[in-house]
């Protein structure tokens, strides 16, 4: 479970993942025909981007946005407490003191990155945290997209800022790319959102003996659904997406 609150009522909901983002020519075969890529490119939600953000950069590498939209919330809290005026977008500080110190010599480095308000406040279930990361799709459909996320976890089921969430993403730096410009369209996803259970995951090594049982469950289950089979070879195309269990992701928006 994931609770939202948008700093705004016109700002975009996070719309739920989906399976695919663009359309594709004929043929067999994309990425996306991969029933495990498009479990994954739905699994989630994402931060939908509500204005048009060009960055420029100029000779010297620096980047700045050509216009950043300031926004007013129209939350109003007992006492007539309104939550102050967000930037959708905003770089890092050199001499930066606060929220925390960034020395010269690490601003040189981190110049290129820009903070991205979600404009959205989140909680999750106890125990639960959030992954910001990047739309797994956008990589495969838009393979000149020339920003990319810097991805973070976050613990919103007991941390609540007085600001909305933001999510970091990177410019091209200077010493490794000549683009001058980039523009994120409105309306494109900017993050992707996946709750994460708190908890001690482990990593064990079978024994034989159950490595042999899996291995032996895996070939009844190929000769039971595998059809065509040449060469030692069979076709699950179809079979595997049957049987799959996925997981669901909707968004309800406050009546």
């Amino acid at each position: 479970m994931l609770d939202y609150f948008r700093f705004h009522a016109d700002l975009p909901h996070p719309r739920p993942a989906r399976p695919t983002y663009v359309k594709r020519a004929q043929g067999s075969g994309w990425p996306e025909h991969c029933p495990p890529i498009r479990a994954a490119n739905a699994f989630g939600w994402d931060v939908i981007n509500p204005f048009t953000m060009r960055f420029l950069r100029d000779g010297k590498g620096r980047w700045d946005i050509e216009e950043a939209v300031e926004v007013e919330s129209d939350v109003e809290f007992t006492g007539g407490v309104i939550p102050h005026p967000q930037l959708n977008a905003w770089f890092w500080e050199k001499g930066q003191q606060r929220p925390h110190v960034i020395s010269d010599e690490v601003y040189a480095q981190i110049r290129h990155q820009v903070k991205v308000s979600t404009f959205l406040y989140l909680r999750t279930e106890p125990e639960e945290m959030l992954l910001i990361k990047s739309v797994p799709a956008t990589h495969a459909s838009t393979p000149h997209r020339a920003w990319s996320v810097i991805e973070a976890l976050i613990e919103c089921d007991w941390y609540f800022p007085a600001h909305p969430w933001h999510g970091v993403i990177e410019l091209p730096r200077i010493e490794e790319s000549k683009i001058d410009e980039v523009v994120i369209e409105k309306g494109e996803p900017l993050f992707r959102l996946i709750p994460i259970a708190r908890a001690q995951y482990e990593a064990r090594e079978m024994s034989p003996d159950d490595f042999g049982e899996l291995y032996a469950r895996g070939q009844r289950w190929l000769s039971t659904h595998g059809r065509d089979k040449q060469q030692g070879e069979v076709m699950i195309t179809g079979e595997f997406a049957k049987q799959q269990e996925l997981s669901r992701f909707d968004v309800k928006p406050a009546k």
